[in-house]
């Protein structure tokens, strides 16, 4: 990747840290600008007291946070969920954003106990702008990591990272308080990251790596580029000898915000169904006659159809959706633009618009497998799996049909 690196080292000299405490914490100058970083656990009250009382202390002119401009304003507004259009989300197609963002909360949330996902930034926020603080969010957008991570990676990759976050919901142990401190120390992260399979270290380059020189950059510059004279940054533990590896370092970050263009396998296989059964029907249809054409379609709406309408079904989807996975999955077999799945579950966000209290009841609902169906927010992702696993088994059980009708 390529990436502009200078060093600065020039600027740096050695004091004292002025701040002690048993959290992660590292004290940098540039020039006379001190930058006080603090590594803290998303979910530990702990790293909640120490923001508060390192930014008491030092008593900053900027806070950098480890969130990005969207992420902060979802932490800030409180009714940031009573504003969620999840029928918008879907129709921008960002449902897989909003399912990973779910699910990380979800567990998040199961380990915190009383303390939400986040609070120790929510602090620095709060402290800021009391003190009227300039604040600074310095991490990459989600949406941009999100994409760059899950385009690094094979479809059969991502259907297996994401069963494992889906697994996530159904984990019942009991993490304790010693447990999340014990998250914060460095050679736990970096242990937990070196079992992460070979095949998977582009998605742990994107989502650690890349976000720790991204992080440093925004640093650094907030601390050299605006006259202040104390910087403090809130950003997580697992992050912290990363961003201090890079923050001596002058990072070009376009590199780092582009999004990755569709591969030609992405488009081949696009390409691949339409033709695959166009060919299968036009010749099923001159070697054995139109009725063995006709009959062939009609294999494709019924049992394509049929599978994604069952999907449906199984989820508990309104009717209008039913009928509309399966009219889609059919048509999708030769417009791929259209999912049964996302039809489906587009219609259903629609119709039956989840309550706010849909979303505060995502953790505890996913906990049993009724609630899976309870909860309206879990139930829209069923009506977008299902439906499009049904027509996904359709097409191998149409396509061997037709394919044993020739032969």
């Amino acid at each position: 990747m390529p990436s502009i690196k200078k060093s600065i080292t020039k600027t740096k000299t050695t004091r004292k840290p002025s701040f002690k405490t048993t959290e992660p914490y590292k004290l940098e100058y540039f020039g006379k600008t001190e930058v006080h970083i603090l590594g803290t656990a998303h979910v530990s009250e702990v790293s909640v007291k120490t923001v508060e009382n390192l930014i008491g202390k030092v008593k900053p002119d900027s806070i950098c946070i480890e969130l990005c401009e969207s992420r902060m304003k979802s932490v800030e507004d409180p009714d940031y969920l009573k504003k969620l259009d999840i029928f918008k989300v879907f129709k921008e197609r960002k449902m897989w954003l909003l399912m990973s963002s779910l699910i990380l909360s979800s567990f998040q949330k199961k380990m915190g106990g009383d303390v939400k996902p986040g609070d120790e930034m929510r602090k620095a926020i709060e402290l800021g702008r009391r003190t009227d603080v300039t604040i600074v969010p310095v991490d990459r957008d989600i949406q941009t990591t999100l994409k760059r991570s899950w385009g690094n990676v094979s479809f059969f990759s991502k259907m297996y990272l994401f069963s494992a976050l889906i697994t996530s919901l159904f984990v019942r142990e009991e993490v304790t308080t010693e447990k999340i401190e014990e998250m914060k120390g460095d050679d736990i992260l970096k242990d937990l990251f070196s079992q992460i399979p070979k095949r998977y270290e582009s998605v742990k380059h994107v989502i650690i790596d890349e976000r720790d020189m991204y992080l440093a950059e925004k640093i650094r510059r907030a601390a050299t580029e605006s006259g202040v004279k104390k910087v403090v940054a809130v950003v997580g533990a697992g992050h912290l000898q990363g961003i201090l590896n890079h923050i001596r370092k002058i990072n070009d970050l376009v590199p780092l915000e582009e999004i990755p263009k569709r591969k030609w396998q992405d488009i081949a296989s696009l390409i691949a169904y339409p033709v695959f059964f166009g060919v299968l029907i036009a010749y099923t249809t001159w070697s054995q006659g139109a009725g063995a054409g006709v009959d062939l379609v009609s294999k494709l709406v019924i049992i394509k159809g049929g599978l994604a309408a069952l999907g449906a079904i199984i989820a508990l989807a309104h009717p209008i959706s039913v009928f509309l996975a399966f009219i889609t999955a059919p048509i999708g077999t030769f417009l791929p633009i259209f999912k049964a799945g996302w039809v489906a579950a587009l219609a259903e966000s629609y119709l039956r618009k989840p309550l706010v209290e849909d979303f505060e009841k995502i953790t505890t609902d996913s906990e049993s497998f009724s609630g899976f169906w309870r909860n309206r927010v879990i139930r829209i992702f069923l009506v977008f799996f299902l439906p499009q696993i049904g027509s996904t088994v359709g097409t191998f059980i149409v396509a061997w049909k037709g394919l044993k009708g020739l032969f």
